[in-house]
């Protein structure tokens, strides 16, 4: 009983350790909330309660193209970026030496080792050359329907975005395939079942939690990125460059406070759920185990 009692007690304080580090964390999250329902705003010395702010986002033409722009981006790479992911985590599984393992590992978390803005630089420096060789190429040939293919835009942002997010995406996805064996993907293939059919009907339903975390996590990084969007967007705005650029000058609005905290707010939602649903999804699913384990009593 003593035994289990102090498990019991370790394992809350290791719970309660958990949740208070994750508290000091949000903590300046939960400040910008804070700012974003006073009525008076930012370092005003009498705090009023307001939802009015709120309501001015729609309002501010600046912040509804900025979020427009960044949830195009976010969109784009999340269409893109997952399913490389998981392509290259489905190779690494099927590599059967360890040296290929490590270098597959090697390259495709080489770009968390590269600073933003060295990564950055370095891309904004390859499209401008690409584009000038482009143009110059144009010019020879008579011809210029190609000679803005490689300015700075979209083109570029989603390039950055997706090297930035693919490593996240592979660990996530690799992390959830550990526990799926491909003896199961070989016997459903035994039976007469396609590479797809495999995968969508054996394999899929078994990482689906980690390839819609993957999905939940591109967007947030989406959302968050600053230095190699910055350097590649081009001439529009982003949500982080406006609101970095007002901080930076005359200081943010009460409006990019509400935006702030909503972004916070659907942010923290997508991932409670995720994570609510995981829980709720694994608890039934160990429940159906030990009932399956359970010697059935004749009657």
């Amino acid at each position: 009983m003593g035994d289990d009692y102090t498990r019991l007690w370790t394992y809350r304080l290791k719970w309660l350790y958990t949740l208070l580090v994750v508290f000091t964390l949000m903590l300046p999250v939960f400040y910008v909330i804070y700012i974003s329902f006073n009525q008076n705003g930012f370092g005003a010395r009498d705090y009023v309660f307001t939802f009015e702010w709120y309501s001015g986002i729609f309002t501010d033409l600046l912040l509804m193209n900025a979020l427009g722009n960044t949830m195009l981006l976010a969109a784009i790479t999340t269409v893109l970026a997952v399913p490389l992911g998981l392509i290259a985590a489905k190779f690494y599984k099927a590599t059967g030496t360890d040296r290929a393992k490590l270098l597959t590992v090697s390259l495709l978390l080489s770009p968390l080792f590269v600073p933003a803005d060295i990564l950055g630089s370095a891309l904004l420096v390859f499209f401008k050359n690409l584009n000038i060789a482009c143009a110059t190429a144009g010019e020879w040939l008579g011809v210029s329907w190609f000679e803005t293919w490689f300015e700075l835009g979209y083109f570029s942002a989603l390039v950055g975005l997706i090297i930035y997010t693919i490593p996240y995406i592979f660990v996530v996805i690799l992390i959830t395939m550990g526990r799926y064996k491909e003896q199961q993907s070989e016997a459903a293939r035994s039976c007469g079942a396609t590479a797809w059919q495999a995968f969508y009907q054996i394999e899929f339903p078994q990482i689906r939690a980690g390839v819609f975390s993957a999905c939940a996590f591109t967007v947030i990084l989406s959302f968050n990125e600053y230095t190699r969007t910055s350097l590649l967007k081009g001439g529009y705005d982003t949500i982080t460059s406006v609101l970095i650029s007002q901080m930076l000058n005359e200081g943010m609005s009460e409006q990019s406070y509400a935006m702030s905290s909503l972004i916070s707010f659907i942010a923290i939602a997508v991932i409670g759920s995720i994570i609510i649903y995981t829980l709720v999804h694994t608890d039934r699913l160990e429940r159906e185990a030990r009932a399956k384990a359970q010697p059935v009593m004749s009657s």
